[in-house]
């Protein structure tokens, strides 16, 4: 028995699994900023899909002056306010309404939100630090219900505010 030999290809298992487990070291991080950050864009982008989709609804339904059956109360601003909310289902959406030349027939409604994305997290930077804006502008087709004044505000997020709009 000869203890000063080795058997063959020994030694080489042992720095293949080493090199291995850098390769993994060193692959990791990329590959997981690349997932998470897919994840993110993803969410972002269904946010922002779905705010467009809810001003639109929204501002369509208010032109025609039809409120969905969640919003009770006289046509007003309320109204429109809570069939834009109703269509966003978020809770933390900044909402401004506004018809500047008063609600005639084919004066301008805006209807604008903002709010954060879920998507947000944090692993790869968002545009506008993840804040997700919709703005959609249409002409008022119907005014037998006249809404007094020219809209309504929330207040803008933190750090945010309505210029945009």
């Amino acid at each position: 028995m000869d203890l000063g030999r080795r058997r063959p290809g020994a030694g080489h298992q042992r720095s293949a699994r080493g090199s291995a487990a850098v390769e993994f070291a060193l692959v990791t991080p990329v590959l997981l900023t690349i997932l998470f950050g897919i994840l993110q864009y993803g969410l972002y982008f269904n946010d922002s899909l779905t705010a467009n989709e809810a001003v639109r609804a929204a501002t369509r339904s208010a032109v025609v002056e039809k409120a969905p059956s969640s919003c009770t109360g006289t046509f007003g601003w309320s109204v429109v306010r809570c069939a834009t909310s109703d269509a966003l289902n978020r809770s933390d959406a900044a909402i401004r309404i506004s018809a500047p030349n008063g609600w005639a027939e084919g004066n301008a409604l805006t209807v604008c939100v903002q709010f954060p994305s879920r998507g947000g997290f944090g692993f790869v930077p968002l545009p506008d630090h993840g804040m997700v804006h919709a703005k959609l502008q249409m002409s008022i087709e119907e005014t037998s219900l006249v809404p007094s004044g020219t809209g309504l505000s929330d207040a803008a997020p933190s750090g945010q505010d309505w210029s945009w709009c």
